[in-house]
């Protein structure tokens, strides 16, 4: 199996996404569209799945690769590829699909507690000045008292707003890199979205694609 991978700045990257990937021996190819990667040129119907980053730049800015993006998100939404973004890459699911992605009164930064739909808080990074409308269609997974935080649509694609693929050095250089440095983050306070991010993969890029192949060969 091989992903595509969708990064668009160089502090935000794959982060423990690379060690669930070796570990299941997923192959992954990164792409820089931000910095003129020519992703229009991509076959959807040669892709096993997509993950979208995060990144420093709004969906509603007028790049040809955002369009471009969200272009190849319907494409694969349409063939029941999956999809995962985070942040950035959340909204750009968001925007694809018609709904709003909105300035925010105040930016959410820093660690902080998301709520599941059962009621169990989960502790993620969050990065972001922009939130998202809710998607027509789509299931609510994680919201907190800012904003929608997390959401499935089409059972085969999963937008996360916060991140979960943080490691506590890889936070302090996001901080630094935008000139707002972040405190000591104790790695245990990330070890349970590690982990729920682990799930989120497997179930979208191992069991969503088990199941899509086994469906195309009866």
């Amino acid at each position: 199996m091989k992903l595509t991978v969708m990064q668009h700045t160089d502090t935000e990257d794959l982060g423990t996404i690379k060690d669930w990937a070796a570990d299941k021996q997923v192959d992954i190819v990164t792409y820089r569209p931000d910095q003129g990667d020519p992703i229009a040129q991509l076959n959807p119907a040669e892709m096993d799945g997509l993950i979208l980053l995060g990144g420093p730049m709004s969906v509603n800015d007028d790049f040809d690769w955002l369009a471009a993006e969200r272009i190849l998100i319907r494409s694969l939404n349409k063939l029941g590829r999956p999809v995962l973004g985070i942040c950035l890459g959340a909204q750009q699911i968001t925007k694809a699909f018609g709904a709003n992605v909105y300035r925010m009164p105040q930016p959410e930064e820093g660690i902080g507690t998301v709520r599941g739909t059962d009621g169990t808080l989960l502790n993620v990074f969050h990065w972001h000045g922009e939130a998202m409308s809710r998607l027509p269609g789509s299931t609510l997974l994680y919201e907190n008292e800012h904003a929608l935080q997390g959401f499935a649509y089409h059972d085969h694609i999963v937008g996360f707003q916060f991140h979960l693929e943080v490691t506590p050095d890889m936070i302090a250089e996001i901080g630094a890199a935008a000139g707002k440095p972040q405190g000591p983050v104790n790695p245990g306070i990330l070890d349970h979205g590690h982990q729920v991010l682990a799930a989120t993969l497997d179930r979208l890029f191992l069991y969503c694609l088990l199941y899509t192949s086994d469906a195309a060969d009866e």
